[in-house]
């Protein structure tokens, strides 16, 4: 037999009669999932400031020396309706990667711009555009469009560094535009871009919170889950497959699939709070609710050779690095303290409460981000992949929470609760400029590349 001491024995059974209840188990999933504003927030008064320093400094831009490429995207005089979607697709798309100065359509030069008519280089470059694209759109076949992309990049010459056609499917056409910029970002870049993806959370509809899903651009979000539903902590899987955990009539949450047959098979009796599949799906980690507080196991994609990972009370919100390396937040249930862990080994700043961490793949190599609670709210901080070099993101901009990385990690999206201006955010880890691309508000974010989103 076991021998348990006294006090924690104690902590584990009154934890158990907390949480034994239908609405105190969603309660408990829900504190563990929130993490660092609440717990840190206990303490506060008790505990001197920590010292904002080990936060590292805000990253900033407005260097004067800095130059900003000023792209074009040709003006749409069309009246059908696709080729004004393909173009503002595409256009709106340009403005969010805070990577050009997008010049704006009063300053086009006369001349025409229909579907057939040739680019006017020249015009465009006296206005000092070094990047012209023309993206149009116009009516094929039954039921199709056919769909133009040119792109010109002055400083590699004055012949296009892209030019495709396409016919797809009415319904594709904005998807198309959405691939067209990933393509034509590569054509420029050398990096393809990644708004063919899309982006979940979970939001309070009701009573109860549902899972939402919206494009990279902040178009179509919607709730995808039932209302008399209690669905959390979503994640994309296997095939594009949309995950989350589930609570029907206040019984244990389990791991689901949308549309799937039901719960994923784990041999867990306890509630799932959180998952995240490895980056090539072969495996699988699962936050699991114990006597005591949570803790990750990590096993086969199907569910199947489960085994413990972390060893402090409480661990929660997995997330896969490129590299294969785990994060997840943990700490004890008795200080209410939460760090960022990678591999079992604390990274995040000492006297910081942390939740949320995600990885980002940029050009800079593999960055962790993650929340820190710092006064009343969160900021957002970066570091490399296993915790060293630490930076701010955001400062004094209200509370910032729950950021997840672009496919191609030149962005980070979050949530915001900025006085004025609360919503979803989206942020170039370039230019670091921020810009809102929804006024919903939610936990848990995930963000992931359509299947088969590359032309």
């Amino acid at each position: 037999m076991q021998l348990v001491p006294r006090a924690r024995s104690e902590r584990a059974s009154t934890r158990a009669s907390r949480c034994a209840g239908p609405w105190q188990a969603l309660a408990c999933a829900l504190a563990l999932l929130v993490g660092a504003r609440d717990a840190s927030a206990q303490s506060a008064a008790a505990q001197p400031p920590p010292d904002e320093s080990l936060l590292g400094e805000l990253l900033i831009t407005g260097d004067v020396q800095e130059h900003v490429t000023p792209l074009a995207v040709l003006p749409s005089l069309s009246p059908e309706l696709e080729d004004v979607i393909v173009r503002g697709v595409v256009r709106r798309d340009f403005e969010l990667t805070g990577m050009f100065n997008v010049l704006p359509d009063a300053k086009a030069p006369e001349g025409l711009y229909g579907f057939d008519d040739p680019v006017d280089v020249k015009a465009w470059s006296k206005l000092g555009a070094e990047v012209i694209i023309k993206v149009a759109a116009r009516q094929h076949e039954a039921g199709t469009v056919k769909i133009f992309g040119l792109c010109y990049f002055l400083s590699h010459g004055r012949e296009p560094v892209y030019e495709k056609t396409f016919v797809v499917k009415k319904e594709d056409a904005r998807v198309t535009a959405h691939r067209i910029t990933d393509a034509l970002l590569g054509a420029i870049t050398g990096r393809n871009g990644s708004f063919t993806s899309h982006l979940t959370f979970a939001g309070k509809v009701g009573k109860n919170p549902a899972i939402y899903t919206v494009d990279a651009d902040g178009h179509d979000i919607r709730a995808v889950t039932a209302a008399s539903d209690t669905s959390m902590a979503p994640l994309w899987g296997p095939g594009g497959a949309l995950y989350y955990v589930r609570s029907r009539n206040y019984s244990p949450f389990r791991l689901v699939q949308q549309g799937g047959p039901g719960p994923l098979k784990l041999n867990f009796k306890d509630s799932i709070y959180s998952a995240a599949f490895s980056l090539d799906h072969k495996k699988l980690a699962v936050a699991v609710s114990n006597v005591e507080g949570s803790s990750i196991f990590v096993g086969n994609a199907d569910g199947s050779g489960m085994r413990k990972v972390s060893n402090t009370e409480v661990a929660t919100h997995p997330a896969w690095s490129p590299s294969g390396k785990l994060a997840w937040v943990g700490g004890s249930v008795e200080n209410g303290g939460r760090h960022v862990y990678v591999d079992g080994k604390a990274v995040s700043p000492a006297g910081f409460s942390a939740a949320a961490p995600t990885f980002c793949d940029t050009e800079d190599g593999v960055m962790l981000i993650y929340a820190v609670a710092v006064g009343q709210g969160q900021d957002l901080i970066m570091s490399s992949e296993t915790g060293g070099k630490t930076s701010r993101l955001t400062q004094g901009e209200g509370s910032n929470s729950y950021p997840a990385c672009s496919p191609d990690g030149r962005l980070v999206a979050f949530f915001s609760q900025r006085s004025k201006e609360p919503g979803l955010y989206i942020k170039s880890l370039k230019s670091l400029k921020a810009q809102k691309i929804s006024t919903r508000v939610g936990q848990s974010l995930r963000w992931a590349a359509l299947p088969g989103a590359g032309l």
